[in-house]
């Protein structure tokens, strides 16, 4: 299972600026009872309530209105965020609140909240570190979303922003009002927190680097595979089945955007068989397509594997932008300029002949840093990992 050529890259666009609450009490003092946190009313196209960055991306049609934004998505890659800060803020005062979305019309998509990088850089790869998300229509009631912030497994003394995304349907939903408060109405009971797996852009072992190669074309794997042994490194292969390698085929949706639960259960089902039948192996670790992961994906997979890992990546060597291009020579830089940042996880694929040609430059490039290259589940630290050698 992998992420699928054709990704286009997500891009937080914010202002440098870390805002420091103090509402009702200091930071880090036991709060139970407070004026609410207005985050969005969505009054300025171009920042929210707290004077900060919110935007959509991916091409997504909005609209503001005086105090709503309409979303019109036409495929769960599409996305809104907005954020707490530029940096990090400590909203650990707040763990034991809920977030409060209003809004209108379906309720059918994903909300994230984002955990920034250790360094509170959006400078530094990658960015934002990880998310957690929760399937909006679980928590609503008519027009009100109320969402614990303890579901969202993140580090919250790194809060960096709200996102909307994972739409699987074509439905327009307004938004009215993003908040943060105490309680919701006694009246409303709160479901339970749904397993979600980790969500992983970082290794965890210090000076590491792993190595992630999609999907690709059959002629060309060999030659990949005559490489990796000269270059005597280990890499992890994400595997599709052969059906998702039709180029044809409208990848977004092969995932967070199937209609039903059970049609992602039977991608999942599907592909973990043949990893069964022909490599006599079980996996917990899965690359989405594109990248896009919403909160139905991940629950279903942690449904289905017990503590399972969805890999994304710190550094892309961007060749579903430049391979076959006249400067495909993009790729490397692409790459450089996202390890130079700090990257330690890469997506690559073996589609192209121009993409291939780049992969001793990319491989010498991490040797000579001095990290150590390693498959994913090692660089992971996973007890079931090979011992490194």
């Amino acid at each position: 299972m992998a992420r699928l050529y054709g990704f286009r890259r997500k891009a937080f666009m914010a202002a440098a600026a870390v805002l420091f609450l103090s509402i009702g009490a200091s930071l880090g003092a036991p709060v139970t009872k407070y004026d609410p946190l207005v985050i969005d009313t969505f009054r300025s196209p171009a920042t929210n309530d707290l004077g900060i960055w919110h935007g959509v991306d991916e091409g997504m049609p909005a609209e503001y209105g005086e105090g709503s934004l309409r979303l019109s998505p036409t495929n769960a890659d599409m996305n809104f965020y907005t954020q707490l800060s530029g940096g990090c803020t400590d909203m650990t005062v707040y763990k034991d609140a809920y977030l409060h979305v209003v809004i209108k019309g379906t309720d059918k998509f994903t909300i994230s909240f984002t955990q920034h990088n250790a360094q509170c850089n959006q400078n530094v790869a990658p960015f934002p570190e990880t998310w957690d998300s929760v399937e909006a229509s679980r928590y609503a009631n008519g027009g009100d979303i109320y969402v614990p912030l303890s579901h969202f497994n993140i580090d919250l003394a790194r809060a960096n922003s709200i996102g909307f995304h994972g739409f699987y349907t074509k439905e327009e939903v307004t938004l009215f009002k993003v908040e943060v408060v105490s309680s919701p109405p006694n009246t409303l009971g709160t479901p339970s927190k749904l397993p979600t797996g980790t969500l992983a852009l970082k290794c965890k072992r210090p000076n590491s680097f792993a190595f992630g190669i999609d999907d690709g074309q059959p002629q060309y794997a060999q030659e990949v595979m005559n490489m990796l042994a000269e270059e005597d490194i280990l890499v992890t292969f994400f595997t599709v089945g052969n059906g998702l390698l039709d180029e044809t085929a409208n990848f977004t949706n092969v995932m967070e955007g199937l209609p039903t639960t059970e049609d992602i259960d039977q991608e999942f089902t599907k592909n973990m068989q043949v990893f069964k039948d022909k490599l006599g192996i079980e996996s917990r670790y899965f690359r989405p397509p594109f990248g896009n992961v919403g909160a139905r994906t991940r629950q279903r997979f942690a449904a289905l594997v017990p503590d399972p890992y969805i890999i994304n990546w710190s550094v892309d060597i961007e060749d579903w932008l430049w391979a076959g291009s006249p400067t495909p020579e993009k790729q490397f830089e692409a790459f450089k300029r996202d390890f130079e940042k700090g990257g330690d996880i890469a997506v690559m694929h073996y589609l192209n002949p121009t993409t291939i040609s780049y992969f001793r430059d990319v491989f010498q490039l991490v040797k000579k840093s001095g990290k150590r290259i390693m498959r994913v589940d090692q660089c992971m630290e996973d007890p079931s990992a090979p011992p490194l050698k």
